[in-house]
This record gives C-alpha cells, structure tokens and sequence, in this order.
C-alpha cells in the first residue's frame, strides 16, 4: 500500500512540474523530463525493500555517477559562446579643415 502512495506522490510531482514549468520550450521540458526520471527511483520505495549491502553500494554508485552527470550537463549548459565581431569596413572620419565650396 506504501508503494502505491509513494507513486502516486511521484506522479502528482510530475504532474505539478510540468504544469508550473515557467518556460515551455523543447529543451527546458526535455531537462525536465530527465529530472522527473531521475526521481522517480528516489521516491519509489519498492526497491528500498529488499535491501543487501551490494545492492545499496550499487545504489549508491549509481546515484553519484547520475549527480556527476547532471553536474557536467549543468557546467555544459553555462557555458556560453561569445562570437568576436570582425568590422567588414574601416569607418574615417574625413578630416579636412577647409569649408565646404560656396554655391
């Protein structure tokens, strides 16, 4: 019955997640939808029953191998290209101290 409650708690997660996600774009509900699956074995206790101590050293080496990943997207997803704009032309000022010709 637990399992049954935690799940649905997942699910009501997920569901309020993505109805409050402030930007709707591909790539922001694409990175949501990753971090909805990485949660879900968090919530889920079904595995949390049958617990040995190879199964939890497993557990927990996946758990850090995800949080490397998701902090190597995170430091990826900052990092910003500056292209250098290269002036096509020179602009000169014209600097000639004579007056403009008379009419």
């Amino acid at each position: 019955m637990i399992e049954v409650i935690l799940n649905l708690a997942w699910v009501t997660i997920a569901l309020v997640a993505f109805v409050l996600a402030p930007r709707r774009d591909a790539r922001s509900l694409a990175a949501l939808g990753c971090l909805i699956a990485l949660l879900f074995p968090i919530v889920s206790v079904s595995d949390d029953l049958n617990v040995n101590a190879a199964t939890f050293f497993e557990t927990l080496a996946a758990i850090l191998a995800a949080a490397g990943v998701i902090i190597a997207l995170v430091a990826m997803a900052r990092v910003v290209v500056e292209s250098r704009v290269v002036p096509a032309f020179v602009l000169v000022v014209h600097a000639d101290p004579r007056s403009p010709p008379r009419r």
